[in-house]
């Protein structure tokens, strides 16, 4: 039998479906394949199914056959996947999908705001720029930057109340650089994320107070994205030289700004 869906992503709740389908119905074979329309590429999707079905021997993968059967009724789930909850999909599908930074788009279109969404794929933009010119890791670069605000949405009484259960030391910080802690914990919770190459730079991203290379690229792009209303060729040039001079930078303007009353 072929049973086909979008699998876009393949969930544990899809997996355990199939495993109930040829328990019920006494099917000793099955092959699983993605549609053809998804987010993601068919062959993407194929490699997610091969990892999410590595275990079991009686269920193989394969594409662009004739289905016998089309699952249905899982497509909320994969839209709540594609939204970050990455808990809802397999431990290795999980992982290829951090590791590959796939749906960062719709995780930022989903949890943020329009105007937020454009600003988080500029300072993504930004950070892959940087990281280049530092021979940094672009991938790790792009993430930081994708997801630094993801909790930037959160209310006060929802960003209390998380700090007050992981980190109520934090409660004492101005409530506009709560987001950079809550987020830590969004993305451990429902994205199992738990690099800290990506989760320390967010933890410092408002204050500019971390120590690598990564700490400065997140700092200095959420400063300097395109997005921002004034000219920052100057700011991104400096950057691709030296981090710390474009930090000292970027801090001293936005004290200047801040003593001004905006």
């Amino acid at each position: 039998m072929i049973i086909e869906a979008s699998f876009d992503p393949v969930t544990v709740e899809m997996v355990q479906a199939i495993r109930n389908l040829m328990k019920q119905e006494g099917i000793h074979e099955v092959y699983v394949q993605p549609g053809n329309e998804g987010i993601l590429s068919v062959d993407q999707r194929v490699r997610l199914l091969r990892l999410a079905f590595a275990s079991y021997r009686h269920i193989h993968v394969t594409k662009g056959k004739k289905a016998d059967r089309i699952l249905t009724g899982y497509e909320e789930n994969e839209k709540l996947a594609r939204s970050g909850y990455f808990r809802l999909v397999p431990a290795s599908v999980r992982r290829d999908l951090i590791e590959n930074n796939l749906y960062l788009p719709q995780i930022v279109e989903a949890q943020c705001s329009p105007h937020r969404a454009i600003h988080s794929k500029g300072v993504a933009d930004t950070c892959v720029i940087l990281a280049r010119a530092h021979h940094l890791d672009e991938k790790l670069a792009e993430r930081m930057g994708y997801l630094h605000d993801v909790t930037k949405a959160m209310s006060n009484e929802e960003g209390e109340a998380v700090l007050r259960i992981w980190s109520p030391s934090d409660l004492s910080l101005n409530p506009k650089i709560w987001h950079s802690r809550t987020a830590v914990f969004w993305l451990k919770h429902n994205m199992g994320l738990y690099d800290p190459k990506v989760l320390i730079p967010i933890w410092n991203h408002t204050l500019g107070q971390g120590k690598s290379d990564y700490d400065r690229i997140l700092y200095i792009a959420d400063k300097i994205e395109p997005n921002r209303n004034y000219d920052t060729t100057y700011h991104l040039s400096l950057a691709k030289k030296d981090l710390r001079k474009a930090v000292d930078l970027v801090m001293k303007e936005g004290e200047e700004y801040r003593r001004k009353g905006n």
